[in-house]
């Protein structure tokens, strides 16, 4: 009987907990009050106040990129390389390897300052070029010519056994095309009579001492191959005459100096074999000095300027100077 009376007084006491009012509920949360707690609400950044200075990013770095460049004839070594040096303390501070099948080379984050390019390799003939690195140029494309260290050089006596001294040389590469022109390459004697061609190309080479069409010697014919990159040659030649050619107008009427000015010379060495011939210019005083003829007899011509060709033989000895006049007239 007790325990049906406690069960019943614990209802009711549950069912009075169950009526209380809603004023005691607890409120729920509010989207503009969080105990205090300002709330942000969604929206676009717009970026710091304008009272605070955005950060400036000024590149520092670039990037050097290339090509080495070549001839198809060239002998390339197994591999060339690019150094890249600062100049302001000469210091190489990276390098890049290339070979023929893969010619392009790269340097990339390189600081902005001033440097040097340099390509070095083997059986190659050095070549360097100087660069600047900054903010208007940072990108830099900078191509690199591969010349083989292949050469032809020699010495040049006269015929009493002395060098020669300052006089021409040229090398002319025979192609295997018949009738191909290729540029002859010159050079001139040292003070010892020694010279060098470098650069030259893999083949056949016709060398000889004088001007092209006026060789002072017999010619040589020389080969250079991968094999063998370097040859060399002695010659000797005469020792050289002198001649000074007056050219005297007859008619005294003419302006003689703007007649001079339109006027030449030519002096070709008779029965001569390889022939020899060269032609200057007449000064304003109507000389033309040759300073520098195999001996010989020679045939000398005044031509131009509406003149008369007029021709005087004489002979040029080893070591003077052989005084020639020759009169003309006009047409």
């Amino acid at each position: 009987m007790l325990l049906l009376l406690f069960v019943g007084a614990l209802a009711l006491l549950l069912a009075g907990g169950a009526n209380i009012s809603d004023d005691y509920a607890a409120a729920p949360l509010s989207a503009n009050s969080n105990d205090g707690i300002e709330v942000v609400q969604p929206g676009i950044y717009e970026g710091p106040p304008s009272s605070e200075q955005a950060i400036s990013r000024v590149p520092t770095q670039g990037t050097i990129r290339g090509r080495v460049t070549s001839a198809l004839w060239s002998i390339w070594p197994s591999e060339v390389v690019i150094e890249l040096i600062k100049i302001e303390n000469h210091s190489k501070i990276a390098q890049f390897a290339c070979l023929r099948e893969e010619p392009n080379f790269i340097f990339e984050n390189v600081p902005f300052g001033s440097y040097r390019l340099k390509l070095v390799g083997d059986r190659i003939l050095a070549f360097d070029i100087d660069i600047k690195l900054d903010a208007e140029g940072p990108n830099i494309f900078q191509s690199m010519a591969l010349r083989t260290a292949a050469s032809i050089s020699g010495i040049v006596f006269d015929t009493a056994g002395s060098p020669a001294v300052n006089v021409q040389v040229v090398s002319r590469f025979q192609h295997d095309l018949e009738g191909f022109f290729v540029t002859p390459q010159i050079t001139n004697t040292d003070n010892g009579g020694r010279f060098t061609i470098e650069g030259v190309r893999p083949g056949l080479h016709k060398v000889f001492v004088g001007a092209e069409h006026s060789p002072l010697s017999k010619t040589e014919t020389l080969n250079i191959s991968e094999n063998s990159p370097n040859a060399f040659a002695e010659f000797t030649i005469n020792k050289f005459g002198m001649a000074s050619v007056f050219v005297e107008v007859r008619d005294s009427s003419v302006d003689k100096v703007t007649l001079y000015k339109k006027m030449r010379v030519s002096a070709e060495r008779l029965n001569s074999d390889p022939t020899f011939r060269l032609s200057l210019d007449v000064n304003e005083n109507g000389i033309a000095q040759f300073n520098a003829l195999p001996p010989g007899r020679y045939s000398f011509t005044a031509y131009g300027g509406g003149v008369r060709r007029t021709r005087q033989t004489t002979s040029v000895i080893e070591g003077q100077n052989s005084d020639i006049k020759i009169g003309v007239g006009k047409l």
